[in-house]
């Protein structure tokens, strides 16, 4: 006989609704907002008063065939899984939505979990260019690499020769072979097919190792911030890989703000319910609750490069290789997550999203 459970354990209707992790909405039969949980206004970014007694399309526009569906209701549930739809005043979101019919008034319970997709992330579906691209590299490294030495020896014994052009021209090569030498440096290391070990992993001793890194180099001049949540749980992760991914994304930060009257870098983190990556190598949906975000107040990226700055040899700067966010790009799916780029209120935002460790340690322990 199982014990009774005590009312003291279990919390009130309007509590439990309001504290559920996933987005929810009460409507009624003609699909008028009557109801919503603060993950509901979080998704939205409308506050409830804004929200309650709205049409539910006034808030959350539809694909088409969506809509038509939504109109036509039945008593039947609907489920459909990774559609796109555009709520409140953002860009198109995918999610995963399923709408049941409850009570006896022919109100509906809808409910709606963000799926972080291609569309959206350069994630663990995108690898097909990622497996041709690194392929390309460690080609590439090994066809350029041996010629580089021959042609460094050459200039060194040119040097020896007597007059100042000589030396001049001759440090001039070797000076630019030695740049690209460490380009393909970069390149093989972006190319290596060695798993990454991924244990649970307290996210804040990198994010610090990574911040003072920072701040010692290239951000002496630049104020960075933190705005951190002290109660993340432990991530499945790996702490280098953490390390190189942010260590990047602050040198990113640091080029774009350079120019900026007033430079801020901003390093955040957060816990993400109920957020889900769709990794297209069938199995299934992976949690990626945990979010690192390092975000700056410069120009932003180039609007034509879109998803593709995490490509290859795809870069908005001048002088760029288009390696960096390549292998965070690399890095985060080889720790079963996922790195995104978005710009909001004048920040260019790039995030890494990581699934937590099970054991539900939390980092500030």
């Amino acid at each position: 006989m199982s014990a009774a459970i005590s009312s003291d354990v279990i919390p009130g209707a309007d509590e439990l609704f309001q504290g559920h992790p996933v987005a929810t909405f009460i409507l009624s039969s003609d699909l008028v907002i009557s109801l919503v949980n603060q993950s509901a206004e979080t998704l939205a970014n409308i506050s409830r008063s804004g929200l309650i007694g709205r049409p539910l399309l006034d808030v959350i526009a539809f694909e088409p065939d969506q809509e038509q569906r939504l109109r036509g209701l039945d008593q039947r549930a609907y489920l459909a899984h990774a559609i796109s739809v555009t709520i409140g005043h953002g860009g198109p979101t995918l999610v995963d939505m399923q709408i049941v019919a409850i009570g006896e008034n022919g109100q509906w319970l809808l409910t709606l979990v963000p799926v972080l997709g291609a569309g959206e992330l350069y994630a663990l579906s995108n690898t097909g260019g990622t497996r041709s691209a690194t392929a390309a590299a460690s080609m590439l490294a090994h066809e350029i690499k041996n010629p580089l030495a021959g042609i460094r020896g050459a200039a060194q014994l040119i040097a020896r020769q007597p007059g100042d052009n000589a030396v001049r021209f001759t440090d001039l090569i070797c000076t630019e072979v030695d740049r690209i030498a460490a380009l393909i440096d970069r390149m093989q290391h972006f190319s290596r097919g060695s798993p990454l070990s991924c244990v649970p992993t307290n996210i804040y001793p990198a994010l610090a190792q990574a911040a003072d890194s920072f701040r010692a180099g290239q951000g002496a001049n630049v104020a960075v911030t933190e705005d951190f949540d002290p109660s993340i749980p432990f991530a499945n992760a790996n702490h280098n890989a953490i390390v190189q991914i942010v260590m990047n994304l602050l040198a990113n930060a640091g080029d774009a703000v350079a120019g900026s009257a007033a430079p801020m870098i901003r390093i955040s983190t957060s816990f993400r319910h109920g957020l889900l990556l769709e990794n297209g190598t069938g199995l299934g949906r992976i949690a990626v609750p945990i979010e690192i975000c390092v975000a700056d107040n410069g120009p932003g990226i180039d609007p034509d490069l879109g998803d593709a700055i995490f490509e290859p040899f795809v870069t908005g700067k001048r002088d760029g290789q288009g390696l960096g966010l390549a292998l965070v790009a690399r890095l985060a799916r080889d720790m079963g997550g996922a790195a995104q780029v978005r710009r909001k209120d004048g920040w260019t935002q790039f995030r890494l999203h990581l699934p937590a460790a099970n054991n539900g340690v939390r980092a500030d322990t």
